[in-house]
Parts: structure tokens; C-alpha cells; sequence
């Protein structure tokens, strides 16, 4: 028995993807990371139990205090009052344009964001590594930190279980020029959202999106080698089309890799010792080429005679039982696999090992018995 984790993620089509400045100055980006918390820099917020955020009536004056708490501690100037600790006394005091920038900030971690979204949290150092953190339960379900700069005035958040990494100086143009003001959370730019899948999950599948991540571990990359790796990649591409359409007759690595019909997925590479590769497609071919690589790495020729046999069991760590894209993916590559024979699997294995012997390539997908 071999089984197969096609370890692909279902993203929920209202799923988003958040950027959080970590305090300021990214003050608290090492606390927020070391304590899998992302939230609002609103000190002694200390919002009461609720089920939903429109339960607290006087959220505008805990923002208020929360906001002259953060000017007392940031002014480091401990020879004049603090802040009024009753919430009374913030009844009738302005509402400034920071603290309604702050109350939108509030009741976007408090209420919007939903478990399942995604949260970015930048460093400080341009070409430091961004986290990504996916939150990981309700808007009601808050987490308090204490950060040295508010000794008793804790931080509410969120938890967030982080899911990868990214280099901040390869975050979108627009990212970038938004860090630079004072924007303590915003929507990161959509056709950025694929990437950050791939980074926080390997594969992923959304409705009428799919998408795959390939691991580049080797300090050298050549031309070879992404020789041998496209031309796995274009040789299932093209099988996978015509396994879609009913074709008995698959193409061997030879011919599939220089196939010039047919929808290719969208590559992505940045292979700068070490890297990646990436797949994005409008049909589930990344999440087949990442399965059929695996198993061609792993399992090689022995891979065809289970399939034959009926020993190639599916599975997907990562979503329901019986999700639809494990159903899509183990019919091609059991299909697949039939349809080639032991000879044509054997050459691509050869290929497949080759290039990953050279470059160390992997992906999520796991192989066991």
C-alpha cells in the first residue's frame, strides 16, 4: 500500500490576506512572532467578553484611552499625569482622525477578520523575512500580550499559527510604499494573494485556481537541471489535458516536454540558492505535477505496478475527507500512470530523480505505506 497526502489547501473564496505593522517602528515584531500574535497597537484595550464586537457600547472610549495610553508611553515622559484609567472620563472627548483610524483597526481584527485569513507581519530591515500567520480562531477569541513598552496595559489580538515566510523586499510595489505611512493594517494588494498561498500552504485550491509550490534546496541551479525539471513539468502538463479529454493515448517524457498545445500552468521561479518554483493554473495540473514528481522521486518505477494494482491510496491532510480536488487528482494520476506503462513512468522517473539529485527539488505532498 502506498499512501498519498496531496497536502493541498481548500481556500474559501472570502478568504483574505492582511499586512500588520507590528507596533511602531515594527517595535513588536519579535513578540508578535515569538507569541503567535498579530493585533491592534491599542494598549489596555481590555474589551469584555462578547459575541459579537457591536456587543461593546463604549468600544469608542476604551479606543480613546487605549490611544492616550500608547502618546503616554511613547513620549517616555513619566513627570505628568497619566491617562484618566475611567472609561467616563472619555465619554465627550473628541474623535480625532487617529483614533477613527484606530476604531476601523479594532473592528477589523475584532469582527472582520475571520479564522482562515491570512496576516503578513513585516520586520523593520528591508530585506528581512515577512511572516505570514493564519488566524487561527474567532474574532472573539482574544489573546493578550505584554510588551515591555506597556508594562501594565497589555495588547488584545489575535492567534495566528505562522504558515511561511517571505522577503519583505519582495512584497508588491504598492506594499511597500503603504509600509511607509502609518498604516497599522490594510488588504494586501489580490494579485498578490496566489504567491502567498503557495508560500503559507505548498498547494492550494479555491474555486477555478490552483496552485503548487516546488522547493529548490541545492546552492547551484543550472541550466540542466531546469532542463530535466521542465520537461517533467510540460510532460504531465500535456497528460493531464488529454487524460481531461478522454485520450487513451499519452504522450512519453520525450515527447510531452516539447508538447506546444494546450494550457501550460503560469510558472513562477526565483531560484536565488535556495528557491522555489510555482504553479498556478485554472485547472488542477499543479497539484498532479507536484504528486506525479513526488511519487516519481519517492516510490519511482513501483509507482505504476500500485496503481495497476489498486495500492495507491489518496488522501489530503489539509482538507474534509473526500474533497473534490483529492478526487480530481488521484483519477488523473492513477489514470495517468496506466496509461503510460512501466517503460514510459520509468524514463520520466529517471528524469525526475536526476533533477532532483542535482537540485534537491521537493514539495509538499507526502508518501508513505
Amino acid at each position: 500500500m502506498i499512501r498519498v497526502d496531496i497536502h493541498t489547501r481548500e481556500i474559501s473564496p472570502d478568504t483574505r490576506v492582511y499586512v500588520a505593522r507590528p507596533g511602531p517602528n515594527y517595535k513588536f515584531f519579535e513578540i508578535f512572532i515569538d507569541r503567535n500574535f498579530v493585533g491592534p497597537d491599542l494598549p489596555g484595550l481590555d474589551l469584555p467578553e462578547f459575541g459579537e464586537l457591536s456587543e461593546v457600547h463604549d468600544l469608542v472610549e476604551r479606543v480613546k484611552r487605549s490611544v492616550e495610553i500608547r502618546r503616554y508611553a511613547l513620549r517616555g515622559e513619566r513627570d505628568i499625569e497619566p491617562p484618566a484609567a475611567a472609561l467616563e472620563d472619555y465619554v465627550n472627548t473628541p474623535t480625532s482622525r487617529s483614533i477613527s483610524q484606530f476604531l476601523r483597526v479594532a473592528r477589523a481584527y475584532f469582527s472582520h477578520m475571520k479564522a482562515g485569513d491570512l496576516v503578513i507581519v513585516p520586520p523593520a530591515n528591508f530585506r528581512g523575512l515577512a511572516h505570514i500567520g493564519e488566524l487561527t480562531g474567532p474574532p472573539n477569541q482574544l489573546k493578550p500580550v505584554y510588551p515591555a513598552l506597556y508594562t501594565e496595559a497589555p495588547l488584545l489580538g489575535r492567534n495566528v499559527a505562522w504558515r511561511g515566510v517571505v522577503e519583505k523586499a519582495k512584497l508588491p510595489a504598492q506594499t511597500l510604499d503603504a509600509l511607509q505611512k502609518p498604516s497599522p493594517l490594510f488588504l494586501l494588494a489580490r494579485e498578490a494573494w496566489p504567491s502567498i498561498f503557495r508560500r503559507s500552504y505548498g498547494s492550494y485550491s479555491m474555486p477555478g485556481e490552483y496552485g503548487a509550490r516546488f522547493e529548490i534546496t541545492s546552492e547551484k541551479f543550472q541550466t540542466t537541471d531546469d532542463f530535466r525539471i521542465q520537461a517533467f513539468f510540460n510532460f504531465v502538463s500535456k497528460n493531464t489535458e488529454l487524460v481531461g479529454v478522454g485520450s487513451k493515448d499519452l504522450l512519453s517524457l520525450k515527447d510531452g516536454a516539447f508538447a506546444t498545445t494546450g494550457a501550460a500552468p503560469d510558472l513562477y521561479t526565483n531560484v536565488n540558492s535556495p528557491g522555489g518554483l510555482s504553479l498556478k493554473s485554472a485547472v488542477v495540473t499543479p497539484i498532479v505535477i507536484a504528486v506525479m514528481l513526488a511519487l516519481a522521486v519517492t516510490v519511482g518505477p513501483d509507482a505504476f505496478a500500485a496503481a495497476e494494482a489498486g495500492t495507491l491510496v489518496f488522501g489530503n491532510s489539509q482538507a474534509p475527507a473526500g474533497d473534490q480536488c483529492t478526487v480530481e487528482v488521484s483519477a488523473q494520476v492513477v489514470t495517468q500512470l496506466k496509461l503510460l506503462g512501466f517503460d514510459r513512468w520509468t524514463e520520466a522517473c529517471e528524469v525526475a530523480r536526476a533533477a532532483a539529485a542535482k537540485t534537491g527539488i521537493t514539495t509538499t505532498v507526502g508518501i508513505g505505506n
